[in-house]
Protein backbone atom coordinates (compact mmCIF):
# COMPACT_ATOMS: atom_id res chain seq x y z
CA UNK A 1 0.00 0.00 0.00
CA UNK A 2 1.33 3.23 -0.80
CA UNK A 3 0.81 6.41 1.19
CA UNK A 4 1.60 8.83 -1.55
CA UNK A 5 -0.32 9.14 -4.86
CA UNK A 6 1.45 8.93 -7.91
CA UNK A 7 2.39 12.67 -8.54
CA UNK A 8 3.93 12.36 -4.97
CA UNK A 9 0.90 14.10 -3.13
CA UNK A 10 -0.40 12.29 0.16
CA UNK A 11 -2.75 9.55 -0.06
CA UNK A 12 -5.50 10.71 2.42
CA UNK A 13 -6.70 8.54 5.69
CA UNK A 14 -9.70 8.11 4.04
CA UNK A 15 -8.68 6.53 1.01
CA UNK A 16 -6.11 4.45 2.89
CA UNK A 17 -8.38 2.78 5.01
CA UNK A 18 -10.54 1.98 2.00
CA UNK A 19 -7.24 0.53 0.77
CA UNK A 20 -7.04 -1.75 4.11
CA UNK A 21 -10.80 -2.28 4.01
CA UNK A 22 -10.97 -4.02 0.72
CA UNK A 23 -7.10 -5.95 1.35
CA UNK A 24 -8.74 -7.41 4.58
CA UNK A 25 -11.17 -9.23 2.86
CA UNK A 26 -9.11 -11.78 1.91
CA UNK A 27 -8.64 -12.38 5.81
CA UNK A 28 -12.23 -12.66 6.08
CA UNK A 29 -12.83 -14.84 3.25
CA UNK A 30 -10.25 -17.40 5.45
CA UNK A 31 -12.41 -16.52 8.47
CA UNK A 32 -15.40 -17.48 6.96
CA UNK A 33 -13.98 -20.46 4.79
CA UNK A 34 -12.45 -21.61 8.91
CA UNK A 35 -15.56 -21.51 10.47
CA UNK A 36 -17.64 -23.24 7.97
CA UNK A 37 -14.88 -26.00 7.51
CA UNK A 38 -14.93 -26.12 11.62
CA UNK A 39 -18.87 -26.79 11.49
CA UNK A 40 -19.08 -28.99 8.92
CA UNK A 41 -15.65 -31.80 9.50
CA UNK A 42 -15.49 -30.48 13.38
CA UNK A 43 -12.29 -33.47 13.66
CA UNK A 44 -10.11 -31.60 10.95
CA UNK A 45 -8.33 -29.26 11.97
CA UNK A 46 -9.33 -26.01 10.33
CA UNK A 47 -6.87 -23.34 8.34
CA UNK A 48 -7.57 -20.82 11.14
CA UNK A 49 -8.66 -21.08 14.87
CA UNK A 50 -12.19 -20.16 15.23
CA UNK A 51 -11.77 -17.80 17.85
CA UNK A 52 -9.27 -15.93 15.86
CA UNK A 53 -11.82 -16.39 12.46
CA UNK A 54 -14.41 -14.28 14.64
CA UNK A 55 -11.53 -12.09 16.22
CA UNK A 56 -10.84 -11.25 12.64
CA UNK A 57 -14.36 -10.72 12.01
CA UNK A 58 -15.01 -8.73 14.22
CA UNK A 59 -11.54 -6.42 13.26
CA UNK A 60 -13.13 -6.43 10.00
CA UNK A 61 -16.12 -4.96 11.34
CA UNK A 62 -14.66 -2.35 13.52
CA UNK A 63 -12.38 -1.41 10.04
CA UNK A 64 -15.21 -0.64 8.25
CA UNK A 65 -17.01 1.22 10.63
CA UNK A 66 -13.23 3.66 11.30
CA UNK A 67 -13.48 3.90 7.39
CA UNK A 68 -16.94 5.15 7.55
CA UNK A 69 -16.32 7.50 10.55
CA UNK A 70 -13.40 8.93 8.67
CA UNK A 71 -15.18 9.63 5.53
CA UNK A 72 -18.09 11.01 7.34
CA UNK A 73 -15.43 12.90 9.11
CA UNK A 74 -13.97 13.98 6.19
CA UNK A 75 -16.92 14.61 4.08
CA UNK A 76 -18.17 17.34 7.25
CA UNK A 77 -15.00 18.92 8.02
CA UNK A 78 -14.26 20.23 4.67
CA UNK A 79 -15.46 24.15 4.12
Amino acid sequence: MRARAIEGERTSPTRLLEMLTDRFGAFESIAYSSIKLARAVPDEAPPMDPLVAEAVLEFGDDLRDAAEAATAWATHARP
